[in-house]
C-alpha cells in the first residue's frame, strides 16, 4: 500500500469505521455489525515450508476478527490506487496463510493435548474441527476503471482446453468496490459519513459535482476523524487549519466552499507565476537578439546614434553594451 491510502488505513482501523464498511459493503447499509463486533487480528501471517524450511509471509493491510451472537470470521481489506493485474493471486495467497495459520493454531493446540489418534494424529487435525472463514475486499480508489482480473479464471489461459477438463480448473472470485465508477444509489446504501468520505474521492477532480456533493451525499455535517481523512487523502492541509463546528462536527457545506475557491486562488496564482516566467524567457530572448543586432553593426564600424537609430533604443543603451 502507498502513501496515499495511509489516511483510509487509520480511518477504518478503527472499530467502528471497521463496521460501518462492512455494513454498506456487505449488508447494503443495514446496521448488522457494531463496533463491539471487532476485534483486532494478526496482519502478519507466515508459513514455513520446503527443503530449505524458509519462512515466507504476507502482510494485510488490514485484518479484523467478527464475532458476536450470528457470525465469527475474519475480514481483511485492501485499500488500492492502482489496478493489481495480479490481485486473485494476491488474495487467495492471502487468504490462504489465513486459514493455515488458523490450522496450526488448532494442531498445536491437539499437540498440547495429545488428543489426536490415527488419521486425525496424521492429519493434526480433528474429525470435528473447523476454521473459521476469511473474506478479502479490495476497496479501489483510483481514477480509472478496475480493467484487471475479478476471478482466477481470467487470469488463465482457458482457451484451448476442453470443456471437460474446465470444470476441474478451480475458480476464486475476488470483492472489488471500484469507488470512483460505482454509482451514487450504491454509495448512499453506506453510512452517510463512509458515503460522504467515498463520494469525495469519487469527484475530487470533478468541480461541479465536488460542489454538490453535500446534496449528492445527504449530508452536511461530519465528525472530526472523517473530516481530516479527507483532508489528508485529497491533500490538502488548508482543511485541517479552518475551525471545527460548535458541536464538534465540521460543516462541510462551508469547507468545500472554501476549498474549490482555495483551489481557483491557487490556480490564477500558479498561472500568474507561468506567465511571468514566460515573460522573463522572452525578454532573455530578446535582449540576446537585440545584443547580437548591436555587436554586428559596431563590427561594420557604424557609429552608436546611428545603431541607435536603425533599432530604436537609445543611444545610451547602445554605449552601455558596447562598454
Amino acid at each position: 500500500m502507498g502513501k496515499k491510502e495511509n489516511p483510509l488505513l487509520v480511518y477504518y482501523n478503527q472499530p467502528e469505521r471497521f463496521a460501518q464498511l462492512l455494513n454498506g459493503w456487505l449488508f447494503q447499509g443495514r446496521p448488522f455489525l457494531e463496533a463491539g463486533d471487532v476485534k483486532e487480528a494478526d496482519r502478519r501471517m507466515e508459513e514455513k515450508g520446503g527443503r530449505r524450511k524458509e519462512y515466507r509471509g504476507r502482510s494485510r493491510d488490514l485484518f479484523k476478527r467478527l464475532d458476536n451472537a450470528v457470525v465469527r470470521l475474519y475480514v481483511g481489506a485492501e485499500p488500492m490506487e492502482y489496478v493489481d493485474y495480479a490481485m486473485p493471486l494476491r488474495v487467495m495467497d492471502s487468504d490462504m496463510l489465513s486459514y493455515v495459520h488458523q490450522k496450526k493454531a488448532i494442531s498445536k493446540e491437539h499437540m498440547k493435548r495429545r488428543d489426536l489418534k490415527q488419521d486425525e494424529y496424521l492429519s493434526r487435525f480433528s474429525k470435528q474441527d473447523r476454521l473459521l472463514p476469511v473474506i478479502t475486499l479490495v476497496l479501489y480508489c483510483g481514477e480509472k476503471p478496475w480493467d484487471g482480473a475479478r476471478c482466477l479464471h481470467e487470469m488463465l489461459e482457458l482457451s484451448g482446453l476442453p470443456e471437460e477438463l474446465k470444470a476441474y480448473v478451480e475458480n476464486y472470485s475476488i470483492h472489488i468496490l471500484d469507488v470512483c465508477h460505482t454509482p451514487d444509489d450504491r454509495l448512499r446504501e453506506f453510512p452517510a459519513e463512509l458515503c460522504f468520505l467515498l463520494m469525495c474521492i469519487k469527484y475530487a477532480k470533478d468541480k461541479e459535482a465536488f460542489l454538490c456533493l453535500t446534496e449528492r451525499a445527504e449530508v452536511s455535517v461530519v465528525s472530526e476523524d472523517t473530516y481530516e481523512t479527507i483532508a489528508e487523502y485529497l491533500g490538502e492541509p488548508e482543511l485541517l487549519e479552518s475551525e471545527a463546528g460548535t458541536e464538534g462536527g465540521r460543516d462541510m457545506c462551508k469547507a468545500i466552499r472554501e476549498l474549490v475557491e482555495d483551489g481557483e486562488k491557487r490556480g490564477i496564482e500558479k498561472g500568474i507565476e507561468k506567465g511571468i516566467e514566460k515573460g522573463i524567457e522572452k525578454g532573455i530572448e530578446k535582449g540576446i537578439g537585440l545584443a547580437k543586432q548591436i555587436l554586428k553593426l559596431a563590427k561594420e564600424n557604424i557609429p552608436a546614434d546611428e545603431i541607435a537609430r536603425q533599432l530604436s533604443i537609445s543611444e545610451k543603451e547602445v554605449r552601455r553594451l558596447l562598454d
